[in-house]
C-alpha cells in the first residue's frame, strides 16, 4: 500500500519544486514590470490665472482638483517618470439671470512641444448654490483639460 501513495504524494512534491523554478526565472522580469507600470510623477509646472481675475479666489481649490484628476488621469508612463504640464483659466465668468447662476468657464492645458488642450464649460443653477456650482464648473473642466492631455501623452508614448 504505501507504494501506492509514493506517487501520489511526489507529484505535489514535483508541481511545488517546478513552481519555485519557474518564479526565479521570471522576477528580474516582474521586477522590470513593476518600474514600468505604477504612477508616473505628474507636476504641474505652472496655474496661470492672469486672464480670470474672477478664478483667484479660487486657485487653491483648483489646484487640488487638478493635482486629483492628475493622480486618476493615465498617463501611459511608469513610475521612474516625470511629467510636466501647465494650465491657464482663459475665462471664468458668473453671471445671474431670472433666479438661475450661470457659470462659464474656458480653461487651456499644455504639455512640451506645443501639444495643447482646451475645454469650454457653461453649467447652470440656483443662486443659494453659487460657490458649489463654481467648485463643480472648476472640477469639469479640470478633468476635461487633464483628460486629454492624459490621452496625448499615452498616445506619444505609444500605450494604449
Amino acid at each position: 500500500m504505501k507504494l501506492r501513495r509514493l506517487p501520489v504524494i511526489l507529484v505535489p512534491v514535483a508541481i511545488g519544486i517546478a513552481m519555485l523554478a519557474v518564479d526565479a526565472r521570471a522576477e528580474p522580469v516582474a521586477r522590470a514590470r513593476s518600474e514600468e507600470h505604477g504612477r508616473p510623477e505628474v507636476v504641474l509646472d505652472r496655474l496661470d490665472l492672469s486672464r480670470a481675475p474672477s478664478a483667484v479666489p479660487e486657485e487653491d481649490y483648483l489646484r487640488k482638483a487638478l493635482e486629483k484628476e492628475a493622480r486618476r488621469a493615465d498617463w501611459g508612463a511608469g513610475r521612474t517618470h516625470r511629467i510636466e504640464y501647465r494650465f491657464r483659466v482663459d475665462e471664468l465668468t458668473v453671471v445671474e439671470e431670472r433666479g438661475v447662476v450661470r457659470v462659464s468657464c474656458t480653461a487651456s492645458g499644455w504639455l512640451p512641444k506645443s501639444r495643447h488642450a482646451t475645454s469650454r464649460l457653461s453649467f447652470g443653477g440656483a443662486p443659494e448654490d453659487r460657490a458649489k456650482l463654481v467648485h463643480h464648473v472648476l472640477d469639469l473642466v479640470a478633468s476635461g483639460v487633464v483628460t486629454r492631455l492624459a490621452d496625448m501623452e499615452r498616445k506619444r508614448r505609444g500605450a494604449r
